[in-house]
């Protein structure tokens, strides 16, 4: 009598990786994925900080201490605006309607990885401009630039909130509609925010709105980090916290959100 033995495959579900090691590989692929866009964003950060810093004061017939200060942070907090509120928003949203997004939500990795990863990514691509724009500073109007870990705290803080207000915009709405936020923000943050020229250029309710937007406050943080005025920063970091921490959230949830 023989028996027949029927041999049963078993099928392995993916499992999720470590937190860290799905970060270092979602940075590692988006590296790839923009290794041509990255190098000349790079390059256009930098002469965008120094076209700031050299063009608008020449719009500027007596520059002081106090006006060279807010055009070098200002060019500095801008070029943040750009990377995280305009720059990254507009790809990402190209990704999500070539469905990039939804292969992301089927791969086993934490969701908090996917969005820190894209952020350290931009976050990196944006700092070379940020050095550059610090030396135009220091060329330029022979300012004393602080760069410790507070200064280093700041710009990266500034640099998680802008991108986290991005995604937030581009996970959300349709890639027509955050193309449009996304340019009246950078119109709005330097024509409009006072974070190259000082507050009270504005009616009192403009000032107003600003100090509940993030980025007055973030404008004001980065230029305290590195010129150490003395000014009192509660306010402004409370604000720059809560867009944080809301903006993370509303990406977060997206990326949750299922089709």
């Amino acid at each position: 009598m023989s028996v027949n033995n029927v041999s049963t495959q078993t099928v392995r579900l993916p499992r999720k990786l470590g937190w860290f090691r799905s970060w270092t590989g979602l940075v590692r692929w988006s590296l790839l994925r923009h290794k041509y866009l990255l190098p000349v964003f790079t390059a256009v950060q930098a002469l965008f900080a120094v076209a700031v810093i050299y063009g608008l004061a020449l719009l500027i017939p007596d520059i002081d201490s106090e006006a060279a200060r807010y055009l070098s942070s200002g060019a500095w907090t801008l070029g943040i605006i750009a990377v995280g509120c305009v720059l990254a928003p507009q790809i990402t949203g190209t990704s999500k309607q070539e469905g990039l997004l939804d292969y992301q939500r089927t791969l086993p990795v934490p969701r908090s990885a996917i969005l820190l990863a894209d952020a350290a990514v931009w976050s990196l691509a944006a700092l070379p401009g940020i050095a550059v724009g610090m030396l135009a500073a220091a060329f330029r109007f022979g300012l004393d630039i602080q760069v410790d870990a507070l200064t280093v705290a700041a710009v990266l803080g500034a640099q998680f909130t802008m991108v986290s207000i991005g995604y937030a915009i581009a996970f959300w709405l349709p890639l027509n509609a955050t193309s449009l936020v996304t340019q009246i923000i950078m119109i709005g943050g330097l024509l409009f925010t006072p974070i190259t020229f000082p507050a009270e250029r504005l009616p009192e309710w403009a000032v107003t709105m600003h100090q509940f937007l993030p980025f007055a406050p973030i404008g004001n943080l980065i230029r305290e980090a590195t010129f150490r005025a003395g000014d009192p920063q509660l306010l402004n970091l409370v604000a720059a916290v809560s867009w944080a921490v809301a903006a993370y959230t509303v990406a977060h949830l997206a990326l949750r959100k299922r089709s």
